[in-house]
């Protein structure tokens, strides 16, 4: 088959399909000179290279309209230019803004809201701010005979809580079983302490507490009544080197006395009621599982069978009601909460809580 000359498709004979041969091969030599590719060339196409003429306004293969800028930065004044596209009288120049350099501390221009870095403005004693003390992390605020305050909500069936310490709300929507870390006040002085109920703004409890520098803090929201009251207790350090030290504290407003069983060591803590705080035990560093129960009615330890889900002595048996695993390491103190109601919803539970301030 072959396409002629007016695009009608007709059939050549042997000798004509020759004949078409030599002359497309004579026409295409012909015009080699017109020819970058394989293409038939129209006239309208361009030839292969940059277009002629004046080759200064030619930096690229197209043809350059007067409007077209040259390669490179725009001539003129260079100050203006810091990179290569033209510079409006808008644009400011790289680097920070000119001017007083005390209200730039970086390179964005800096709005009349935009707070500085650091802890907020105010009256408030020099350190205190939002500072947190990590327990392990002396930071050094304690040789400015601050105290060191950290929360706990141990109040069941009451609602999520904001807390204020002085002017400064320090956690907000803190719920049952939650615990803060430290946070820093001045010592020997009267501290407000305001809880209010963190969905209607209710103020459950308001009290001044005076505490002592250089000295940690548990302040706990335990049930009174219908309502809330706060309980606090004093963190002492740990003053051995090779040993942890704990203690136990019963925050659970209907467990009766309970005992305390520490794995490897048997009952640790007895008949601990309401309220109670005991004293320290020295323990050896490593992985224990607490267990918490009623307490039993024997006062020998060594008549006392523990098992993972009771307790027994004298053929008494007394169902486990919380269990939790932690470690302690030389050096640190800790201190198991109690908290919860007995066989009850929310369940008593063991809440470890460690404090290794150093003062």
């Amino acid at each position: 088959m072959y396409i002629d000359k007016d695009g009608l498709t007709r059939s050549l004979s042997a000798p004509e399909i020759v004949s078409a041969a030599q002359v497309s091969d004579s026409s295409d030599q012909a015009s080699a000179g017109n020819s970058p590719g394989f293409a038939p060339i129209s006239p309208d196409t361009p030839a292969w290279g940059p277009p002629s003429g004046e080759t200064p306004d030619s930096p690229g293969f197209a043809p350059i309209s007067p409007d077209t800028p040259s390669w490179g930065p725009p001539s003129g004044d260079n100050s203006n230019s810091p990179g290569f596209a033209p510079i409006s009288p808008d644009t400011p120049s790289w680097g920070p803004p000119s001017g007083d350099n005390s209200n730039s501390p970086g390179f964005a221009p800096i709005s009349p809201d935009t707070p500085s870095w650091g802890p907020p403005s105010g009256s408030g004693c020099s350190g205190c701010g939002s500072v947190i003390i990590v327990p392990g992390q002396n930071t050094g605020a304690s040789n400015q005979r601050l105290a060191n305050i950290r929360f706990l909500h141990a109040a069941v069936n009451q609602p999520a809580v904001n807390i204020s310490l002085g002017d400064r709300s320090v956690i907000n929507n803190m719920q049952f079983g939650n615990f803060t870390p430290y946070y820093l006040d001045s010592g020997s002085q009267s501290t407000l302490i305001t809880v209010t109920n963190a969905q209607t703004g209710q103020t459950l409890y308001r009290r001044y507490i005076n505490f002592a520098g250089n000295t940690a803090y548990t302040v706990s929201i335990i049930n009174q009544g219908s309502g809330i009251s706060l309980f606090t207790i004093t963190d002492s350090p740990c003053n051995y080197r090779n040993f942890g030290c704990l203690r136990a504290v019963n925050l659970s407003p209907n467990s009766g006395p309970v005992d305390i069983f520490l794995s490897g060591q048997g009952r640790v803590f007895q008949r601990v009621s309401q309220l109670d705080v005991t004293s320290y035990r020295t323990i050896g560093q490593g992985s224990y599982r607490a267990l918490v129960s009623e307490a039993l009615p024997c006062t020998s330890n060594n008549s006392i069978i523990i098992n993972s889900d009771y307790v027994e002595c004298n053929n008494t048996r007394i169902a486990v009601m919380d269990t939790t695993s932690f470690n302690i390491m030389n050096n640190v103190t800790y201190t198991l909460y109690i908290i919860g109601l007995a066989y009850q919803f929310p369940a008593l539970q063991i809440l470890p809580l460690e404090s290794d301030l150093v003062f």
